[in-house]
Formats: C-alpha cells, sequence, structure tokens
C-alpha cells in the first residue's frame, strides 16, 4: 500500500532552481515551483551520511520511492499547474470572467485569445481561481573565465521569500516513510546559490497520511466513454526502439491497458512541449534533456467501456510514462471538467502586509555598485566625445587669434599634471594669466596672440557640473540603478575627465588645422 509523505515548506530566504529550457546566455530564470529531483537530491545527500546507505540506495533509486513536485499552496489547500485550453475575449475585467473551454469540442469562439491563468491554481465548481509567483533577480560579474572570454555580467532570477509549498513523497515501505520523514526539521536549504544565503527554508509541517494528493479532484463515479486527464508534472514515454516520445499508437495502447477500457483515442487536447534539463552536481555534468509534455497539458480521452474510480486511483498513483521516482509523469483526472466557465485572479499576500524587500548581500551590493559605475562612466565618456565632436566643428570655437603653439603649450602643461587635476587646474590658470598680461603689456600687433576666449571657455568649464556641460541626461534623479551619482563618482575624477575633454578639445584642433 502506498503511502505519502506530506511536507509544508516554507522559502524565508529566495529560491532559485534554474530553469535551463528558458534560460538564455547572460540571464538564467527560474523554475516556479521545487522538482522532485531537487527533492531527491536533498534526500540522498542527507541519507548518504548513514553507515548504512549502500543498503539503502537501491530503494531510493527506485520506483518504491515517487519524488512529486513540490507546488505553491495557500491556505492549506494544494494548487496545481494551471490547466491549458482555455480562451477569453480580450476586455480586461475585475473579479469573474468567462472563458472557454477547447478541450471540450475543439472549437472556441473567433477572436478569442489564451486565458492567462497565472501559474499554480484550484477548481471550485465552475471557476478555476489563479495564482501568480513574484519572482526577482541579482546581477553578477562572470569572474571563472575561460581563455579569451570576456568578464560579462549576468542576470539571476530567483522566486521571492514567504511562499508556501506542499510537496508529496510516495513510499511503498512504511519504514522507508519513516526514515524520510525524520529529514525535515526546522530548516532545509535548497537549490541554487545556496553559499550566497539563498534557498534556506523553513519546515512548516511535515506527516505520513494514505491520502492521494488533489483525490478531491478525482471522479466519485465511472468514466463512461469519455473523460479528461491532466498532467500534474512534465510527461514523456519511450517507444519500443528506446526513443522518447509523446502519445503514439504504442503508448496509448499501454495506457488502455492500465485504464481497462478498449479503442482508447484523444479526441481534441491542449498541450505545449519543454526541454528538461538537469545538472547532476556530483558528477559535474549536465543531464541529457528530455523533451517533455510540459504540466499543465489536458488530454480529451475517448474509448469503448467503462473507467472506473480505482484504475483512475491508481494511474494517479503510480504516474505514466518514464522518470516516474522523479516526480515525471503524474496525471489527475478531473470531474465535471466540463463545467469550467469562469476565471478568477486572486492574490497571494494581501494588500494589507507590506511586502517583504530582500536586502542585498554585502556581495550582491558590491557587484552592483561596480556595474552601476561602469555604465555611468561609460555613458558620461560617450557624452564627453560627442561634445567634442560637436565643439571642434563650431567655427572659431578658440577664436581667431589664438595659435596652435598656445593651444600646444596648454596641452603639455595639462599632460604634465594629468595625475594631479588640482594641480592641472592651477598651471592652466598660471599660464593664461600669464599670457593673457603679456598681451596687454605688449604695444607689438600681432595676428596670433590672444588666449582671452580660451580662458573664458576654461572659467566655464570649471563653473559648470560636467554633465550638465556635455548634456548627459542618464542620471534619473541622481541616481543610476537605485545608488547616488555622488556615490559612483568623486569630484577629483570629475576634474579628470574635465582635463580629458579640455585635451581632446586642443588635440582635435590642432590636427585639425594638419
Amino acid at each position: 500500500m502506498t503511502e505519502y509523505i506530506k511536507y509544508q515548506i516554507k522559502n524565508i530566504e529566495p529560491l532559485r532552481i534554474a530553469d535551463d529550457s528558458t534560460s538564455q546566455n547572460g540571464q538564467t530564470t527560474t523554475l516556479r515551483y521545487i522538482p522532485g529531483t531537487t527533492i531527491r537530491g536533498w534526500i540522498i545527500n542527507q541519507l548518504a551520511k548513514r553507515a548504512d546507505f549502500e543498503n539503502l540506495k537501491k530503494d531510493l533509486f527506485s520506483n518504491n520511492v515517487r519524488y512529486l513536485n513540490a507546488y505553491i499552496n495557500k491556505d492549506g489547500k494544494s494548487l496545481f499547474p494551471s490547466p491549458k485550453g482555455f480562451y477569453e475575449d480580450k476586455t480586461v475585467t475585475e473579479g469573474k470572467k468567462k472563458i472557454e473551454n477547447v478541450v471540450l469540442r475543439g472549437d472556441f469562439t473567433e477572436g478569442y485569445k489564451r486565458a492567462s491563468l497565472g501559474r499554480f491554481s484550484y477548481m471550485d465548481e465552475e471557476c478555476i481561481h489563479y495564482y501568480s509567483v513574484d519572482t526577482n533577480s541579482d546581477m553578477k560579474i562572470k569572474i571563472n573565465l575561460n581563455e579569451g572570454e570576456k568578464q560579462n555580467v549576468f542576470r539571476n532570477e530567483y522566486i521571492s521569500p514567504d511562499y508556501c509549498f506542499f510537496g508529496y513523497i510516495a513510499v511503498n515501505d512504511h519504514e522507508t516513510g519513516e526514515m524520510i520523514k525524520q529529514l525535515f526539521t526546522d530548516k532545509i536549504i535548497l537549490g541554487n546559490a545556496r553559499s550566497a544565503g539563498f534557498g534556506k527554508c523553513e519546515v512548516l509541517s511535515c506527516e505520513i497520511t494514505d491520502q492521494l494528493p488533489y483525490e478531491e479532484y478525482l471522479p466519485e463515479k465511472e468514466q463512461k466513454n469519455s473523460c479528461y486527464m491532466m498532467l500534474l508534472s512534465n510527461t514523456a514515454f519511450i517507444d519500443q526502439n528506446g526513443e522518447i516520445c509523446g502519445f503514439t499508437e504504442e503508448t496509448l495502447k499501454a495506457l488502455e491497458n492500465k485504464m481497462g477500457v478498449h479503442n482508447l483515442n484523444i479526441a481534441f487536447c491542449a498541450t505545449s512541449t519543454v526541454q528538461v534539463r538537469g545538472y547532476n552536481r556530483s558528477w559535474g555534468i549536465k543531464i541529457p534533456s528530455l523533451p517533455a509534455y510540459e504540466q499543465g497539458s489536458v488530454f480529451h480521452f475517448t474509448y469503448d467501456g467503462v473507467l472506473s474510480p480505482e484504475n483512475m486511483r491508481k494511474l494517479a498513483d503510480t504516474g505514466i510514462g518514464v522518470r516516474t521516482n522523479e516526480g515525471f509523469g503524474r496525471v489527475l483526472f478531473l470531474k465535471d471538467y466540463e463545467k469550467i466557465q469562469y476565471k478568477c485572479a486572486e492574490k497571494y499576500f494581501d494588500d494589507s502586509v507590506k511586502e517583504k524587500k530582500t536586502e542585498l548581500t554585502k556581495e550582491d551590493s558590491k557587484v552592483l555598485r561596480t556595474i552601476a559605475r561602469s555604465y555611468y562612466k561609460n555613458k558620461l565618456e560617450r557624452k564627453i566625445q560627442g561634445y567634442v565632436l560637436k565643439a571642434s566643428q563650431e567655427k572659431n570655437f578658440w577664436g581667431t587669434r589664438t595659435s596652435n603653439s598656445q593651444l600646444g603649450e596648454l596641452d603639455s602643461r595639462i599632460t604634465a599634471n594629468k595625475y594631479n587635476p588640482q594641480e592641472a587646474k592651477t598651471a592652466i590658470y598660471n599660464y593664461l594669466e600669464h599670457a593673457n598680461e603679456k598681451e596687454e603689456t605688449n604695444s607689438v600687433q600681432k595676428v596670433h596672440n590672444s588666449l582671452k576666449k580660451t580662458k573664458k571657455y576654461v572659467d566655464q568649464l570649471y563653473a559648470t557640473d560636467l554633465e550638465e556641460l556635455v548634456g548627459f541626461s542618464g542620471k534619473q534623479k541622481g541616481y543610476v540603478m537605485g545608488i547616488p551619482v555622488s556615490e559612483l563618482m568623486s569630484q577629483t575624477e570629475k576634474d579628470s575627465l574635465k582635463l580629458e575633454l579640455l585635451t581632446s578639445l586642443i588635440r582635435f584642433k590642432n590636427k585639425g588645422d594638419k
């Protein structure tokens, strides 16, 4: 007889379980649930410390122990992946909204779109109540680089704290169940980035029960000639050649035998597929991908005969397809599914509860500040380049009587003090004041001999904020990525950039004349 370890945990810290099927270069997304493989890995790691682990291992990896996915729950009610196949009109409606089920007859009203049903839901008479899962993300700089690889920034998504999850582990042996149950005490740590403080979960409850998960949705009566089956987890099959496949004539025949009916056919269905990937931490390798029907897919079966409640319970208990001990292939037969006519969005967290904001770790804060500074400086330097180009194209920017040799002398004084902006500023003004005084006392008329306009521009340069001078509008109310600009770059650094700007203007002028 199958027993179930039913546990409830709450992620008191951000929880990240990488979803390699949707992740892209520079962006890692997270699953919105805890897969059975994650639970199995944690349990195996805990039991591996025991002296008798070699004797336990065979049972733990067999179908005698089946680790189901853990989904969020609300107020003690287990939620499951939202079913596919519903359509709605394009109007925005609060509260209940009318929807149509394409799995019933294979059609829906023209102009309708796929209904938005969040991530997880429960059904109550004629309505589907659904929830979404809030996520956030952090940013990192890749430091373990391969040869020739650039030091890029990447973003990792995670589930926000304070979600409760119901999970189940099916066991065929009571002693094995008691042994596993003892592991669920106090705190457990799951998922990725555990060394950075992620994945800490609090165990709220754990018990052994003979109650089948989601049995309240199972039909209590025999289903004659047709039924509706939803996948509670990703599902795939193997054909006679050992290749991964979906429903085929061969796999339908095998399911037909388990259901105890004849001439089993798929009348209508609403499905999607996913490439399930994974990573073995012990071996340090990626697990081969598995193409599968995605959880939430719904099938409308027709057949000859009667599907009994006993056979429905048996299939819901054992699952179908491959890797059932990892949580794959879980199914649920649905009663009164044709009565669903409405959907209703629900909030997981009450409005009265202030949203908990996760404080950045010291490491993440440092990385974010580094990124913000690099972004700010890069944008500022590009604005400076544009400003120099535009100013150099302006006719008589330096005045008609300023010679290249005078600007060259100014350039040399800046270069000699480029590592000390304050000394450079003093040297610039000493030269300009001396040159202008000399010109005023010199009675000889020369074509070139005036730095008055240059002096006026230098005064403007030091009197004006650098961002304002070059037209930089990148800072939003004095902040970049939530960090004050004043914390990203000191005034000394800005003065150094002003020197670079002045030098670029001079050299652009001298090279242009040549």
